[in-house]
């Protein structure tokens, strides 16, 4: 089941999809909407609150959108994990933006990392200038 190692591989595969959907090399949605509780909400950086529908539609409008995009991860740590609930923190860099992230995740054992996504939440940053 999860745990806090799950935890950072989780964020880490879940980006890694999410680049190769955005850049085109992924064909398949697959289960990626299987990986977030149907309650799931995510707070965009610009202040939205979306549900999964929203997400849904929002990934399969932007398949190959940017291609060649890679995503780094940085400093991923999991800040609680107790009573059922996970959650992690890390930065999302793009090549022209970047964001914090507060990930919720809750336990789940048919999930990839033994993890679903409950609410995403992000805050614009200063891109890394490296």
């Amino acid at each position: 089941m999860g745990g806090p190692v799950k935890a950072i591989d989780e964020v880490i595969e879940h980006h890694r999809f999410i680049e190769a959907w955005l850049s085109g090399r992924a064909t398949d949605l697959g289960g990626f909407f299987d990986m977030h509780t149907p309650d799931f909400t995510w707070y965009d950086p610009d202040g939205a609150m979306l549900t999964l529908a929203d997400l849904r539609d929002a990934m399969e409008k932007a398949h190959g959108t940017v291609p060649g995009l890679h995503i780094r991860i940085l400093e991923p740590r999991v800040l609680l994990d107790r009573d059922g609930l996970t959650v992690a923190t890390y930065e999302e860099h793009h090549p022209d933006s970047a964001r914090r992230a507060v990930a919720m995740m809750v336990p789940a054992p048919e999930a990839r990392n033994g993890l679903l996504w409950r609410s995403l939440h992000e805050t614009w940053t200063r891109t890394d200038p490296t």
